[in-house]
């Protein structure tokens, strides 16, 4: 037999069960130093178990509020981010919608192949003839197949004074 327990067996024998710890407490039957050191860790435990710790009156108003002040800053910042989510969604919506219609609007239209001209057999002397008939013919420069395309842009015709016989 042990002469004394110490502190961990006396706490230990509290937490078992009454059949379990038989040697301890026939120990404290006998030894008062022990008994006495047993019934302190007992006095300890039972106040610690029963302890209240008393809370000031504004506590549960205080944790009321901040718990009401933490939904209502996830609501907001919820809110935040489904607007966000809402700009978002409507920009990129615009952005293909708009690429659509500039799409539409620049789509090259089809255009038809050029016809290919069969060159009918023509003499020598009649392609010559032909040529110099081209040659005799007035050029206007202003009425040129390249000016035709920026002909609604400027008016060509406004640039030259008629009256002055094209001099300015």
């Amino acid at each position: 037999m042990k002469p004394h327990f110490s502190e961990a067996d006396l706490l230990e024998t509290y937490y078992t069960q009454p059949g379990e710890s038989m040697p301890v407490m026939m120990h404290l039957a006998h030894c008062g130093e022990c008994a006495a050191r047993y019934e302190r860790l007992e006095r300890k435990l039972r106040e610690a178990a029963v302890c209240h710790v008393e809370k000031p009156e504004t506590f549960w108003t205080r944790q009321r509020m901040s718990i009401q002040r933490r939904i209502a800053d996830h609501r907001a910042q919820a809110a935040s981010v489904k607007r966000t989510l809402r700009i978002a969604a409507a920009l990129s919506l615009a952005f293909f919608l708009g690429g659509a219609v500039v799409y539409k609007s620049v789509e090259p239209q089809l255009q038809a192949p050029p016809a290919v001209e069969t060159a009918a057999k023509t003499s020598p002397a009649q392609a010559k003839a032909q040529k110099n008939d081209e040659l005799l013919l007035v050029h206007d420069a202003w009425q040129s197949d390249e000016l035709k395309d920026f002909h609604a842009v400027v008016e060509w015709e406004g640039w030259v004074d008629t009256n002055n016989g094209g001099q300015s």
